[in-house]
């Protein structure tokens, strides 16, 4: 029973990881030319701290309780 829910949590941690690594992928080219601008770079920093954040709260939403 455990193991089954191991794979459970391993298979939806999977499936919340794609739109992320979609949005990661979105976020390149502007992370790329933002921080080189500097009226913009404060947007790169909050889009950084977006990226961040929303990792974080994945990883931890598949933490077992």
């Amino acid at each position: 029973m455990r193991t089954l829910r191991w794979a459970q949590r391993a298979l939806i941690v999977l499936v919340a990881m794609l739109p992320l690594l979609l949005v990661t992928l979105a976020f390149v080219p502007a992370l790329l030319v933002l921080p080189f601008r500097r009226e913009r770079a404060a947007h790169a920093q909050a889009m950084v701290r977006q990226l961040s954040a929303w990792t974080r709260a994945l990883l931890l939403s598949s933490r077992e309780r």
